[in-house]
């Protein structure tokens, strides 16, 4: 590979394979320099960050966003992570920011969003796969393959022939689909009722909300126990250097998180890094896509907008209380 590029010979004519352009702020050279090239990627230019507010607004149309924030004040972030924000969210561009422990509220204030690919005290390969995962192209999604003035023809319930419209076949097939898990949701709780003539609850989020009599049952003292009995583990069994076989991010943070709504206490994402177990890069990726899914909310300080705290979705504080609730009972 020279210059980020690489020539193949085709068939007919050679052509030319070029990396993906990435744009890096840094005051100066370093390993995220080279994790762009280890990485495959283009370097297209290294901005400073005293010249960053200058210089993005005479770009346009940057694949990738390189962040190199270690070892930059506070104050300098403070000017310059808004303006970063903005142009990434206005050009839907991925961005991978480097990041120290103790950087994490402030950067992740003012930088949310599922673009954001972070690095928290790195290793080299993981610079490297993370820039090759933020410069991969997006997941294809499935289209309808008629034309907008082709139609064709299907069958009512009743038999009668009709035109469908373009794109209607896939979502009929989803309205189907979903008719078919409700009727099959509808025999098991048939079946359920004439043995017991009492109904079932459904499972996950589709639970019924659980009595106040039974919410009021559940602790902070019981989840926090639930914790340290889970946190012990680690304590008997690192001596085979077997932490790592009882890591489960998602669920600690979850544990965390309603513990701490219990307690009426709020919880940085430093604090829920930690409460992660796991290391920064990992926890703070694990925050992104729980975020996504609808199970952790951001809520900015009103008072420090530098920094934002983590909550648990109203329906999955539900189920949380309906798991303890159950788990109690067995």
């Amino acid at each position: 590979m020279v210059d980020g590029s690489r020539t193949t010979a085709g068939a007919a004519c050679p052509y030319t394979v070029v990396g993906s352009a990435m744009l890096l702020i840094a005051d100066a050279a370093g390993p995220l320099e080279t994790a762009i090239e280890q990485a495959g990627g283009r370097l297209m230019r290294r901005v400073p960050w005293a010249a960053v507010e200058d210089t993005l607004p005479q770009l346009a149309g940057w694949p990738v966003l390189v962040v190199e924030a270690s070892g930059i004040d506070d104050d300098r972030l403070d000017a310059v992570l808004p303006i970063l924000g903005h142009y990434a969210d206005a050009a839907a561009m991925p961005v991978v920011v480097a990041i120290t422990a103790d950087q994490i509220d402030l950067v992740t204030g003012y930088l949310p969003g599922a673009n954001i690919h972070w690095l928290c005290a790195p290793t080299m390969a993981e610079r490297v796969a993370t820039l090759i995962a933020a410069a991969a192209p997006p997941i294809p999604v499935l289209h309808d393959p008629l034309p907008e003035r082709v139609q064709e023809h299907d069958r009512d319930p009743f038999g009668h022939e009709r035109s469908v419209l373009p794109g209607e076949p896939l979502n009929r097939l989803n309205v189907r689909v979903a008719e078919i898990a409700r009727l099959v949701s509808d025999l098991s709780r048939d079946v359920h009722l004439a043995a017991s003539d009492v109904a079932d609850r459904r499972p996950g989020y589709g639970a019924e909300p659980a009595s106040p009599a039974l919410t009021s049952q559940v602790r902070a003292q019981e989840v926090r126990r639930l914790i340290a009995l889970r946190q012990k583990r680690g304590l008997f069994f690192g001596q085979f250097g077997g932490e790592a076989l009882f890591e489960d991010p998602a669920w600690d943070m979850l544990l965390d998180l309603y513990a701490a709504e219990l307690e009426g206490t709020r919880v940085s994402v430093s604090s829920l890094c930690i409460a992660a177990g796991v290391a920064p890069t990992t926890a703070l990726r694990w925050i992104t896509k729980m975020t996504e899914m609808a199970l952790f909310i951001r809520h900015p300080d009103p008072v420090d907008r530098r920094r934002a705290f983590m909550a648990l979705s109203p329906r999955a504080s539900e189920a949380m209380r309906g798991y303890m609730v159950a788990v109690r009972k067995m």
